[in-house]
């Protein structure tokens, strides 16, 4: 009896289940049906928008490719001369003015301020053709590239070095050249660069009272970059950490050959007039 009872209510309930989820799977059927519709419509949207935002290059040949990219560069649309220059020559490595081709992408990275791939896309031209004629212009880029992330002289001055080895290499490879003289231009403003950051660094130890390690600092940027403005000023500060910490002799040294060497420098006229 009990078991027939169970059997009943379990029934009943199975029944209503069923016919609950039936009604249910009814009802949900033409839902489903629009879900279903809509969601292919948007993937066949997105596939045609997908075909129509490809980069407007696609499908050039090697001709095309380079017009493109040069009349992109002209332009100064940066990211269109990159990507069809990077097409050409990965689809066309025997193309005949491949060089040229390598040149303008440097150029274009140079253009949109990644110093730092213009710099490597420079070097890799000069390191594929040291003979052509471009070969100039390219070793005068990494120079340049490496000078324009020259930080400011307080921070950390590994890209001014660079671009100072870098601009010593195009002086000494295209000796009497026009990109010689603009690398030597440029190395002297890193120079400045790097005796400043000496400078502000000698003063930092100074004007907390670590003489010594200030005088390390200064003597530096008077024995490296006696060139540069900032010597004057390192040989006036050495005087004064010289005579802060009873070094009279080296104090009177550094003085003399501030005025010897910078006479009319500021920190000449300071010293003279402050010894007046």
């Amino acid at each position: 009896m009990g078991s027939s009872g169970d059997d009943t209510v379990n029934g009943a309930e199975r029944g209503g289940v069923a016919e609950r989820t039936g009604r249910g799977l009814e009802d949900a059927s033409p839902v489903r049906a629009r879900r279903g519709g809509i969601a292919l419509l948007g993937l066949l949207v997105l596939l045609l928008a997908g075909c129509g935002s490809g980069p407007a290059w696609a499908g050039m040949s090697g001709d095309a490719l380079f017009e493109f990219g040069v009349a992109a560069y002209e332009d100064e649309e940066w990211d269109d001369a990159i990507g069809s220059f990077e097409t050409l020559i990965f689809q066309n490595p025997s193309y005949e003015r491949l060089p040229e081709a390598r040149m303008y992408l440097a150029r274009a990275h140079f253009g949109k301020e990644e110093f730092i791939t213009a710099a490597a896309e420079f070097d890799r031209f000069l390191q594929r053709y040291p003979s052509d004629g471009l070969a100039p212009e390219a070793s005068l880029g990494i120079c340049r590239s490496y000078a324009r992330l020259a930080p400011h002289p307080q921070r950390d001055q590994e890209y001014t070095q660079r671009a100072v080895d870098a601009c010593r290499a195009t002086r000494q490879e295209f000796e009497g050249m026009n990109v010689a003289e603009q690398a030597r231009d440029i190395q002297n403003q890193m120079f400045d660069r790097l005796a400043e950051s000496l400078f502000l660094q000698g003063r930092h130890y100074q004007r907390r009272n670590f003489h010594d390690s200030a005088i390390l600092y200064f003597q530096d940027l008077v024995d490296f970059y006696p060139q540069t403005r900032w010597a004057a000023e390192g040989l006036a500060a050495l005087f004064r950490s010289y005579t802060a910490i009873g070094w009279e002799d080296e104090a009177q040294r550094a003085r003399q050959r501030l005025l010897d060497n910078y006479p009319e420098s500021d920190a000449a006229q300071e010293l003279v007039d402050g010894a007046a």
